[in-house]
């Protein structure tokens, strides 16, 4: 009975830690589609350079889900995912304070990158911490996540921009 009660505990944990994992990812992952338009009438950027670095984050992101799960594979989730949010909230804490187009072209694509991390790493976390039985219960309570923490780092970035800390604030 002790086993089965140590492991029923460290299933909470993992549950519990990817859950948050994949949540907090969505806070350095909202903050530039918030805060964009203020962002493009500080530094005088037009739709078009916005779109541009919309896309370069959206590709580098692309591109990195193809790196992601395998580096995964390779040295082991918990150390991908813990350099991925590292280096997502590196990146955007240059983004918050970047006054230059190519600084930020270069660290919205670093975060991109970085941000695709997130999922294949912790699915297959939750994948090893679960029967096949029991996975759509879980893993559809678990993906609860995205939808928590893209709320929640929407709301906290707009709060950002209605106050009199201005754009730069929703990215820290």
């Amino acid at each position: 009975m002790e086993t089965e009660t140590k492991r029923a505990l460290w299933r909470w944990r993992i549950f519990s830690a990817t859950w948050l994992s994949y949540a907090g990812y969505y806070f350095c992952r909202k903050a530039f589609w918030v805060a964009k338009e203020q962002l493009g009438v500080a530094h005088h950027w037009d739709a078009q350079l916005l779109g541009v670095l919309g896309s370069i984050y959206l590709g580098c992101y692309a591109v990195g889900q193809f790196i992601a799960g395998a580096a995964g594979t390779r040295w082991g989730p918990r150390l991908v995912l813990l350099a991925g949010m590292a280096v997502s909230v590196g990146a955007h804490v240059v983004l918050g304070v970047a006054n230059g187009v190519g600084t930020f072209a270069v660290f919205i694509g670093l975060n991109g990158f970085a941000q695709a991390t997130g999922w294949s790493n912790n699915v297959g976390t939750m994948g090893n911490w679960t029967s096949r039985s029991e996975r759509g219960r879980i893993m559809g309570l678990w993906c609860t996540n995205f939808q928590v923490g893209g709320v929640l780092a929407s709301g906290l970035a707009a709060f950002f921009l209605g106050t009199s800390l201005g754009f730069r604030w929703s990215f820290f």
